[in-house]
């Protein structure tokens, strides 16, 4: 996307939100809307009815790049900004340690290191800058690169041929599972990878393949498949729509709920509540509330990415042309 295309996209963007809070606010608390609305903050009250003061999200980080080609990876303290031209570590009460280097288009974090294609090679490359070292040879660039818990893998997509899901042991490289259908989406938690598949026809399902091979998934679906899946400590979570809003899916994918019907949350990231971005800002979902709480405002330009991590949320927004902002906010209790 141009930066022309991405500030028009944006100017659209906000001006429809307006419309929509405004048209929100016309009908009245007792009615509901036709379109989702941003959970917007409370009005000022006093008394003992007063609404607490959410704390001011905290500037971590600018960069001259584009924030569409960014992902934040977050281990307790520890966040790191991953772009295509390199990584930067953002640690409390350190100043950020940027490190220039080729990354190319995929990446993931595995403990304290970052695991990226470049050149022909899966390759590692400690946090620390230091000590690059080869995996393993793969000609073609992964679609996905996903770890957790000390497990890599990664999917491999051929229009012609469709998916494979592989992964690297002491015998080399391993493929574990392979389909006909293309990957649009997919997420790892400990030894399992899920992903949305999507068939020729149209039709989409999310699969669940762990890497002993067992797989299992949902009912095919028609409409939209959804663009990210988010695991949570008690499935894993997606945005289907501004109807459907964010649904929860069993770890097993037996049963899929309902958990904040007719709102936009993309992107998003499952903590120990789910936190979402809109056009303006970030809202969590917390299991303990009715409705959704405003977290902070964000009117640089679009939220391409977020974390969250030991009680804080994260997130990088473009920022102009060619620069992305990273940002960072308390959350509150829940």
């Amino acid at each position: 996307m141009s930066v022309a295309s991405t500030h028009r996209w944006w100017l659209v963007a906000s001006a429809l939100g307006v419309l929509v809070l405004l048209s929100w606010a016309r009908r009245g608390p007792g009615s509901t809307p036709s379109e989702p609305a941003m959970p917007v903050q409370s009005e000022a009250r006093t008394g003992a009815d007063a609404a607490p003061r959410l704390p001011e999200p905290s500037t971590l980080y600018e960069e001259a790049t584009s924030a569409y080609q960014a992902r934040l990876f977050a281990e307790g303290d520890s966040i790191v900004l991953v772009t295509r031209a390199g990584f930067t570590r953002l640690e409390p009460g350190l100043e950020p340690a940027p490190h220039e280097v080729a990354l190319g288009p995929v990446a993931a974090r595995r403990g304290s290191e970052l695991v990226f294609w470049r050149s022909g090679k899966l390759r590692a490359l400690s946090i620390e800058a230091e000590g690059e070292r080869e995996l393993a040879a793969l000609p073609v660039a992964p679609q996905y690169l996903l770890a957790s818990e000390g497990q890599l893998v990664w999917i491999q997509t051929a229009r012609a041929t469709g998916s494979s899901l592989q992964t690297l042991d002491a015998a080399g490289v391993r493929v574990i599972f392979e389909t006909d259908e293309s990957v649009s989406a997919a997420a790892m938690q400990g030894a399992v990878v899920y992903w949305v598949s999507e068939r020729r026809d149209g039709s989409w399902h999310i699969g669940r393949v762990g890497l002993d091979g067992q797989q299992t998934s949902t009912a095919v679906q028609q409409g939209r498949p959804p663009a990210m899946l988010a695991p949570g400590p008690d499935g894993v979570y997606f945005y289907a729509g501004a109807e459907r809003g964010v649904r929860r899916l069993t770890f097993d994918l037996t049963r899929e709920t309902s958990v904040l019907p007719r709102v936009i949350c993309s992107p998003l990231v499952v903590s120990s509540r789910v936190v979402c971005a809109q056009v303006g800002g970030l809202f969590d979902i917390s299991p303990s509330r009715a409705t959704p709480r405003f977290l902070a405002s964000e009117r640089s330009g679009p939220i391409t990415a977020v974390a969250a991590a030991h009680g804080h949320a994260y997130w990088v927004a473009e920022r102009g042309a060619e620069q992305l902002v990273v940002r960072s906010v308390a959350l509150p209790e829940l």
